[in-house]
């Protein structure tokens, strides 16, 4: 597949071009062909919907505390229908997985998602 056609279908099917699709292309086409399919199986049909997937990405995000890839990982659940109270959820989640120290953590996430649902 030739390299345009492939960001494009990105773009068409998740709105970007992963970072690592986008890193892969430095070393080399071999290697970005096999990432790029790499996150096609990953996150294309499977036995648990997408949305949920979402929220396993966003809890190891947080768990990693990486607040970009979380908020990231947010809006591509809540593009796949997911509601304030079920990120809500995987956000408690978290502070019980982690302790109370992960309230801080999370503080950004937070006003991160009220500005998405408020907007909306």
């Amino acid at each position: 597949m030739d390299k345009s056609k492939m960001k494009q279908e990105f773009k068409e099917e998740i709105g970007f071009v992963p970072p690592g699709v986008m890193v892969s292309e430095t070393l080399g086409d071999e290697f970005q062909k096999t990432i790029s399919e790499y996150h096609h199986q990953i996150w294309g049909e499977g036995v648990i919907p997408l949305k949920y997937r979402y929220f396993i990405a966003l809890a190891t995000a947080i768990f990693d505390n990486n607040e970009t890839r979380a908020k990231l990982e947010m809006n591509k659940a809540i593009k796949f229908g997911a509601t304030r109270e079920e990120i809500i959820e995987v956000l408690k989640q978290q502070v019980w997985m982690k302790g109370a120290p992960t309230l801080v953590q999370i503080a950004p996430l937070v006003k991160y998602m009220e500005s998405k649902f408020n907007k909306e």
